[in-house]
């Protein structure tokens, strides 16, 4: 690609290479155009030609945390988010202290959980909550702090430090993408140190995700791929669609 003159030219050649929902490295993105990171980052400062910058990369903003609905996400690939919960929920054992992410996949993970089983639920969710709370014999620990409406969530230091005094035998965690080089992410920062906590508390962790997600990348990565027990809807046939041991 020429180097395009003036900063209309160079947003002008970022939305060609962002074209069809493309989200692009800010260092491959400077390196196509010809620019300085520091030079992309002030030209899309104010969302000029529906571009932003977030977490290092650049893209429209609808595939950024502005254009996320939790409504339409819960909409998309409803079918195939009840069939995962399924195959998640026949891995909760009696006893068993669970952690379920934040996400669209994982409240139907929540209405299977079984009941009077000695389970306990942990969860920064609040749709997930509410379901768990109506489920007899199941102890749910709400991980609470600031409420994110956009993700229907809580986060918070307390949350993080919490998390730190939890056996948690199982978690289950979703994604918004997930990329073959950056890993497992997600739409919002907020989320990651909860996940990440989480993670490091389970002593088997569940990636739990439609094949829709595959191949996609988000603004913030929170895990790799080889920190899962095993992934729960990773389409067949893909290179990384086979666990890391």
């Amino acid at each position: 690609m020429a180097r395009p003159s003036g900063r209309t030219g160079r947003i002008a050649a970022l939305g060609e290479l962002c074209r069809a929902g493309a989200i692009l490295h800010i260092g491959e993105a400077a390196r196509q155009i010809g620019a300085s990171e520091i030079t992309i980052r002030r030209d899309l400062s104010g969302g000029e030609g529906g571009l932003v910058c977030l977490g290092g990369y650049v893209m429209r903003a609808a595939e950024g945390a502005e254009g996320y609905s939790l409504t339409k996400a819960e909409a998309s690939e409803a079918d195939a988010k009840e069939a995962l919960a399924g195959r998640a929920a026949a891995l909760i054992e009696p006893g068993d202290t669970i952690f379920l992410d934040c996400g669209t996949t994982t409240p139907h993970l929540a209405a299977k959980v079984p009941p009077n089983a000695r389970v306990t639920v942990v969860t920064q969710a609040l749709n997930i909550a509410e379901r768990v709370a109506r489920l007899p014999g199941v102890t749910l620990i709400l991980l609470a702090g600031i409420y994110h409406p956009e993700t229907a969530s809580f986060s918070s230091d307390e949350a993080v430090a919490m998390l730190g005094r939890i056996n948690i035998t199982k978690g289950f965690f979703s994604a918004a993408g997930v990329h073959e080089t950056e890993g497992v992410t997600c739409f919002h920062f907020h989320e990651v140190p909860v996940k990440r906590a989480a993670i490091a508390r389970s002593r088997q962790r569940y990636l739990v995700c439609d094949g829709s997600k595959w191949g996609r990348l988000r603004p913030a990565t929170y895990a790799r791929l080889d920190e899962f027990t095993d992934w729960i809807g990773a389409p067949p046939g893909r290179p990384e669609a086979r666990p890391v041991s």
